[in-house]
């Protein structure tokens, strides 16, 4: 019988780390499980396991300093995950699973962050990822959503220091701290464009559904994490849109990390009857399965649905777009998705823990994402800036000159107009219309019941809208 156990599947948590209250569920295995679907003991290995046993005893012995037999225990373990090469397969000392405990009962103060970092990165490719944290994805509401981080930022310096040679869990360390505290945080956009964000930590609680009827006709409905709560959020919001009556679905996944793939499978389920879902593949047999739809629907086949999907959403939102999109149940929109494909488990030791990838996970058409995301079938391009716009950009950041507009300002029509003048003045050449842009998403950042969607600049919902009056 295979072993049922919960699995993450986030854009990697600790390797990509949750700075924010979030519920996670972690599967904690004793080793000698883990050890039974691994390997048979080998002279090769045996050889290597007394090498190391050797090696470790030496230096607790002959050492010019005394070290903590601890400190070497803890150095041998993350060597051993460093040499993987896998930023999402991580040794957690007692404080990283203090934090992730203390994640799940939300008793920490975070800014709100998702953070990964890659191992893989060109530092003279401009378009390449860089050598810091990157942001998967800011949890709305948060601090640093309210501050303007994006999905695609990196965190380039804390509280004036570099963090270029920073792991995940030592940016997370800085990030955390006492509610009500500050943390300065310098972020670097692009290829060069830097900016300096204070933010004050809070006690974050996410939200896991917005919905909302666009019109008559189209029910819009916005992941923002798969947790044990989200199936049913979906399941209410979808019985309210079949109340009104809706015709058209839009699917929103931007910035979505990830979450449980018991969730995102029973979601999934929601919108087919029969066939697979999802699939993981491992080395070991039991990590291997297919996940299949159950009879029956709770959004009826004649509904067309459009998902929107950007380089934030990651994991178990693109199990749920790659389950929709290889069966030909929804037009996807937007921008690739981040490509993490892999499946983590958890394993107790002590009161340490290891995460560990086990499996890869494929679509239903047999494509494994990881890495390289999944692409939409109607790509709608971020706008594009010249040297010079890009220039005016770094300008309005660096003085925070939106911001201090929109919380000195009462916004509208008049006021902006009076505003892009003085922006004229003082030599910002970026079109009326990224202006306003910027305007409204400042306003809807710092807004306590932000709307639920923006159909005047948002344009990959404006095309999902689109695409969906063409079947209605």
């Amino acid at each position: 019988m295979k072993r049922k156990r919960e699995r993450l599947i986030w854009a990697g948590v600790t390797s990509t780390l949750l700075v924010a209250v979030v519920i996670l569920l972690f599967a904690f295995r004793a080793p000698s499980v883990a050890a039974q679907n691994s390997f048979t003991y080998n002279r090769e290995v045996e050889k290597y396991m007394n090498l190391l046993k050797n090696a470790y005893y030496y230096i607790l012995n002959n050492y010019v300093e005394e070290v903590p037999p601890e400190d070497l225990f803890k150095g041998a373990m993350n060597g051993l995950f460093e040499s993987l090469d896998d930023p999402y397969s991580v040794y957690l000392d007692e404080l990283a699973v203090q934090n992730l405990t203390d994640t799940t009962q939300g008793k920490f103060g975070g800014v709100g962050l998702y953070i990964s970092k890659s191992l893989i990165f060109d530092e003279d490719n401009p378009y390449g990822r860089k050598p810091y944290v990157e942001v998967v994805s800011p949890i709305e509401g948060t601090p640093a959503f309210r501050a303007g981080i994006h999905s695609g930022d990196y965190i380039y310096k804390i509280d004036g220091e570099s963090a270029k040679d920073l792991t995940t869990s030592e940016v997370s360390d800085l990030l955390r701290g006492t509610p009500g505290t500050p943390v300065d945080v310098t972020i670097l956009r692009g290829e060069s464009i830097t900016f300096d964000v204070t933010l004050v930590r809070d006690n974050i609680e996410i939200p896991t559904v917005k919905e909302d009827m666009i019109d008559d006709e189209i029910a819009y409905m916005r992941i923002i994490q798969f947790t044990p709560y989200t199936a049913k959020r979906i399941e209410d919001a979808i019985k309210t849109f079949k109340r009104n009556r809706y015709e058209g679905l839009i699917i929103d996944l931007r910035g979505n990390p990830g979450g449980l793939l018991s969730s995102v499978v029973e979601i999934a389920d929601y919108f087919f009857d029969n066939g697979t879902i999802v699939s993981t593949k491992s080395r070991i047999e039991d990590e291997n399965e297919v996940f299949t739809a159950k009879r029956g629907t709770l959004v009826d086949e004649d509904i067309p649905i459009v998902v929107i999907i950007d380089n934030g959403s990651a994991s178990a939102s693109e199990i749920l777009t790659g389950a929709l999109k290889d069966r030909n149940r929804a037009v996807v929109v937007g921008q690739t998705s981040y490509g993490k494909g892999s499946v983590q488990t958890m394993v107790g030791l002590g009161e340490s823990a290891i995460k560990l990838t086990m499996a890869r996970y494929y679509t239903p058409s047999g494509i494994s994402i990881d890495k390289t995301g999944i692409d939409p079938d109607v790509p709608v391009e971020l706008p594009e800036f010249t040297d010079e716009e890009l220039e005016s950009y770094s300008r309005l950041l660096e003085k925070n000159t939106i911001r201090e507009f929109v919380q000195d300002s009462e916004v509208n029509d008049r006021t902006i107009a009076s505003f892009i003048k003085e922006l004229r003045n003082d030599n910002i050449i970026l079109s009326d219309t990224t202006i306003r842009r910027l305007i409204n998403s400042e306003v809807n950042r710092m807004s306590d019941n932000p709307p639920v969607f923006d159909m005047e600049y948002d344009e990959s919902l404006q095309k999902a809208v689109e695409l969906l009056k063409e079947k209605l």
